[in-house]
């Protein structure tokens, strides 16, 4: 399967000006969401992602909420029916008011299928890398053994020596020009004054915080 090709058909790769959750701005962006309705196209593409961790002794797999949840029980599924051992899914929360991204396991039971075990974390576009840290963070801080990290796409930088987990695998690269919030006014987007995309990532909160850019906003959803 060309997985970005995929990607393009169901229409979650854009061009554009737009804010991470990093704060980041970035001249493009991957929004996984327009694939989850393919039921079956999900299935195919997290079972090529948990066949790289078949030998790797996964008890649990989890996924950082919301859009990465149905990962954690496609790859529970598909690397029990490939190891014939029991797998658990669970997903983190979103704490809801922190100042930088954090997760929580607060459903009942989670946390019990994650102490102590050896943790596949699932994640749909790992872009600059807050929210995926921030996952690999909570699964240890829970007591789990992180064995890899699987996402469906990623931007150029995210590989296993900078999240510091034995392995990582994408299955494909969605790669384009990123401006710390600081730069981009100077030598970015912002500098030329292209609208802001605010229904998509984080342009909205950004809109919040600076209503007066001169660049104005734009939406591509409505």
């Amino acid at each position: 399967m060309d997985v970005r090709k995929e990607l393009e058909r169901v229409g979650s790769i854009y061009t554009g000006h737009f804010v991470g959750v990093s704060t980041k701005h970035l001249a493009g962006y991957c929004n996984i969401d327009p694939l989850l309705p393919h039921t079956t196209l999900v299935g195919e593409m997290i079972k090529m992602l948990v066949e790289n961790f078949k030998d790797a002794g996964v008890q649990t797999v989890a996924a950082p909420a919301v859009g990465a949840i149905p990962f954690a029980h496609w790859g529970a599924m598909h690397l029990k029916n490939m190891t014939g051992q029991e797998v658990s899914g669970v997903w983190a929360d979103k704490v809801s008011g922190a100042a930088q991204r954090e997760f929580v396991f607060e459903r009942e039971g989670f946390a019990e299928h994650v102490k102590g075990k050896k943790v596949l974390i699932l994640e749909d576009m790992v872009n600059q890398m807050a929210s995926i840290k921030a996952m690999i963070k909570t699964v240890r801080d829970a007591g789990g053994e992180v064995v890899g990290v699987g996402c469906i796409a990623a931007n150029r930088g995210a590989d296993a020596k900078e999240l510091d987990v034995p392995k990582f695998i994408k299955l494909c690269s969605v790669e384009y020009d990123v401006w710390a919030a600081e730069d981009c006014p100077v030598n970015g987007l912002c500098s030329r004054n292209e609208p802001i995309v605010e229904d998509i990532g984080h342009g909205d909160a950004y809109k919040k915080d600076h209503p007066d850019y001169k660049g104005g906003y734009v939406k591509l959803l409505s």
